[in-house]
């Protein structure tokens, strides 16, 4: 047995923590509902792991190292569980999705190994892990679980494409959740790089790199998903789009007497009540305002104004700041400040929608006109 250690406190933290994030994530009411309990699911799988690995280093035997190959299952859940996460979180009609049975057929499999290594007595289990018995079956399940991590991150990074797609025809700002996400499946892809890297120099060239191994990638992808067990604690619910493709009877939807009606309305709502000045309007705040349906408006914006829903409305929020500009009001007040009161929700979002409109940054486009 090895004595406690400064590691020892932080995954006792860790553990802690991902079982309260676990229970607060359930407690919380609508708000990701059906999501959450999928990642409660991981969150516990992790405390799962985190506790055996910690147990595992601090009262090393034989008969622990056959129950930490148990644990080690949770490598082939960890991707299907991402998965209906992340389908969960980000597009309604989804909140009962579930994978297939034959998803789990690689953790079928490695339970089933697992129970193998269980029938064995702990002097017969040492004297063929010393002879080498088991590398070929070890090889193959941590080749497996690279692919199987692999396949179920390109999933994740289709379905989060999509869902960037088609946000820009569903909302008009800019959600940090999907920053978020980005963030979460760069780190993950790194996290899984790494891991392969060791997992090859490992097993074909004999050299272990230091701190790099398979504990090591495992703890940090717990550490992720408790990072993603606070983030869903104090951010907004994400708004949902369509998974399915949307599809039109035609490329002339709607008859020509709904396209002048839906265009007037349209003028009517930005010119005079300027609806645009709302931060978080979504295209189903639009279709309330004018009696129809998203998919209508959708087309509206797409076939004759030729724009997507949040370029449409961010060029009236950029030409309403300019008009602000050319009121000198940036002079008494900060051109963050300006960009919040037309309606833009974040700084990024502002400086990105007036670069794709003006083709230049504000701060020169204002020096621009002192210099006129």
């Amino acid at each position: 047995m090895q004595s406690f250690e400064f590691i020892d406190l932080i995954l006792f933290f860790g553990i802690s923590q991902g079982v309260f994030l676990a229970v607060t994530l359930q407690i919380i009411k609508n708000k990701n509902k059906a999501a959450n309990r999928i990642l409660s699911i991981m969150l516990m799988l992790s405390v799962f792991m985190l506790l055996g690995r910690m147990i595992f280093f601090k009262f090393l035997t034989i008969r622990l190292f056959q129950w930490s190959i148990l644990i080690d299952s949770v490598i082939f859940l960890f991707g299907p569980l991402c998965y209906m996460y992340s389908r969960r979180l980000i597009f309604f009609k989804n909140d009962t999705f579930r994978l297939s049975w034959f998803h789990y057929i690689p953790v079928g499999f490695h339970l089933l190994f697992s129970f193998y290594i269980f029938s064995f007595q702990v002097d017969d289990f040492s004297d063929k892990l010393s002879s080498g018995f088991f590398r070929i079956p070890f090889f193959i399940i941590e080749g497996a679980g690279i692919v199987s991590n692999i396949y179920y991150w390109v999933l994740n990074v289709k379905i989060l494409k999509t869902y960037i797609h088609k946000e820009k025809n569903h909302v008009s700002y800019t959600q940090s959740l999907v920053s978020f996400f980005k963030f979460f499946q760069i780190s993950i892809f790194i996290v899984i790089t790494v891991w392969m890297i060791s997992f090859i120099s490992m097993n074909f060239f004999n050299y272990s790199i230091k701190f790099i191994n398979y504990n090591s990638v495992w703890s940090t992808i717990s550490v992720f998903i408790f990072v993603i067990g606070y983030y869903s604690l104090k951010e907004p619910e994400l708004f949902r789009v369509p998974f399915q493709k949307e599809k039109t009877k035609s490329s002339q939807r709607l008859p020509q007497d709904q396209i002048i009606s839906i265009g007037k309305e349209l003028n009517r709502l930005i010119e005079k009540e300027k609806i645009f000045l709302k931060p978080d309007l979504t295209l189903r705040d639009l279709s309330v305002h004018l009696d129809t349906s998203t998919h209508n408006i959708s087309w509206y914006l797409n076939h004759i104004s030729k724009s997507n829903f949040y370029d449409y409305i961010n060029h009236f929020r950029i030409k309403e700041f300019l008009s602000k500009i050319d009121n000198n009001e940036h002079l008494h007040h900060t051109i963050l400040a300006i960009a919040m009161e037309v309606g833009f929700n974040s700084k990024s979002t502002f400086n990105k929608a007036f670069k794709f409109e003006i083709k230049d940054t504000p701060r020169n486009y204002i020096k621009g006109l002192k210099a006129a």
